[in-house]
């Protein structure tokens, strides 16, 4: 019986699925909330608005069991502090220009092989709880 799934040159693993190996590992950083200046309407320029990043990175293999070295594990904590600078950096047009941003400076980090981002604006609407962005990049 021929199997329902399986990677190869004619059939690659998609995103959910590990290309090799039978683990993978994550951080997160879920509900950061941050006042941001992003959008593209001058009601939007010059003021921040408050907004909400989550953040999973997919860690590559190796560095899956860091041991007790903290030094080769990827540390939750710079990893919001990343996304504190980008933020904070100058002014975002569009929430898709920042998650796009964001993914490149999480893959200055060669451990992280997989990156999801999800940005809300909470106040942008005054009848939804917020709006955003959903955004994913691998190597």
């Amino acid at each position: 019986m021929k199997p329902i799934f399986a990677p190869g040159a004619d059939n690659p693993a998609p995103a959910s699925v590990p290309a090799t190996g039978t683990e993978r590992l994550s951080v997160r950083v879920e509900g950061l909330r941050l006042d941001a200046e992003v959008g593209v309407y001058a009601s939007e320029r010059g003021r921040k608005q408050p907004i909400t990043i989550s953040l999973e990175a997919e860690v590559a293999s190796e560095a899956a069991h860091p041991g007790a070295d903290l030094g080769h594990a990827v540390n939750y904590a710079a990893l919001a502090e990343t996304v504190r600078q980008v933020v904070g950096h100058h002014h975002h047009e569009l929430l898709e220009d920042l998650a796009q941003d964001l993914a490149d400076r999480m893959f200055a980090d060669p451990r992280i092989v997989r990156i999801v981002l999800k940005i809300d604006k909470l106040t942008a609407l005054d009848d939804a709880a917020s709006v955003g962005v959903s955004y994913e990049r691998w190597r």
